[in-house]
């Protein structure tokens, strides 16, 4: 659960200890405006880990942006991999500030919930009136006897049948209002095209932005309409990474490396 609190400085009131130290360790205002050009998101952190001993997955701390509005975890969140076959997603649901005695409260709370088609919510009405947004963490398929795993292999190893905490739909903050891909989706991507035959200068200056890090969304689309001539403006995160799974194929097989033999000349006696 996330909770954030700022200080209400009224006309008589007295000044408390923890409202003085909430104004020294959240400069909100900085941090509003560190992210200004950040849409909605994802900022850092909320990465997973798994606990196959304990069967148990953490997100760890992170900040998002929700609605203009950021909100950071200081610690990390555990919750117990389900033993029920089905296909869950968990969600960050944000809420919008609400005023408690000497503070505004700004909070956030996990939910795993079971993914179908229509994927109905039933929540009560004060915080439906409260919410302004939720954000996906992740989402799986659970098998009985198996393990949740993020043991990500590849770039085609993002998406398997079952048991594995699948980031493609995840929206990690960019300046795009639909955010854009995960960190580690197009690391694994710059990874694989890097040991490709067939790459052009635009491939090679793509999968460095992968490994050097975050890539705005505008730029995967335009790689992806360049490469497989496409026009269109807007991919789903689903679309984008389907399309450069074909692009991956595209570029052939890994090339060979060669190992280079040191010749050494043999000495030629003269008399």
């Amino acid at each position: 659960m996330i909770e954030n609190k700022y200080p209400i400085f009224g006309n008589g009131q007295v000044i408390s200890k923890e409202a003085l130290d909430l104004l020294r360790d959240n400069p909100a205002e900085l941090i509003n405006l560190m992210y200004l050009k950040q849409q909605d998101g994802i900022i850092s952190g909320f990465d997973l880990i798994t606990d196959s001993e304990n069967k148990q997955v953490a997100v760890t701390k992170g900040i998002v942006k929700c609605g203009g509005k950021i909100f950071w975890m200081n610690n990390n969140y555990n919750f117990d991999m389900p033993e029920i076959e089905n296909r869950y997603v968990l969600k960050l649901k944000l809420y919008s500030d609400f005023e408690e005695r000497k503070f505004y409260i700004r909070n956030a709370d996990f939910s795993l919930e079971i993914l179908n088609n229509e994927n109905v919510n039933i929540e009560n009405q004060e915080n439906s009136k409260n919410k302004i947004g939720e954000i996906e963490i992740t989402r799986f398929i659970t098998r009985t006897g198996a393990e949740l795993r993020n043991d990500y292999n590849n770039f085609i190893d993002l998406r398997r049948d079952f048991n594995l905490m699948e980031l493609i739909n995840t929206k990690y903050s960019s300046k795009h209002e639909l955010g854009t891909l995960h960190p580690k989706i197009l690391e694994l991507f710059g990874k694989d095209a890097s040991k490709k035959e067939n790459l052009d200068i635009f491939d090679v200056n793509f999968y460095i932005n992968c490994l050097n890090g975050n890539v705005e969304r505008d730029v995967i689309i335009a790689y992806i309409n360049l490469k497989l001539h496409l026009e269109q403006e807007n991919y789903s995160n689903e679309e984008l990474y389907q399309h450069l799974v074909k692009i991956l194929e595209n570029l052939g097989k890994d090339r060979e490396i060669v190992e280079k033999k040191r010749i050494i000349p043999r000495k030629i006696t003269i008399e």
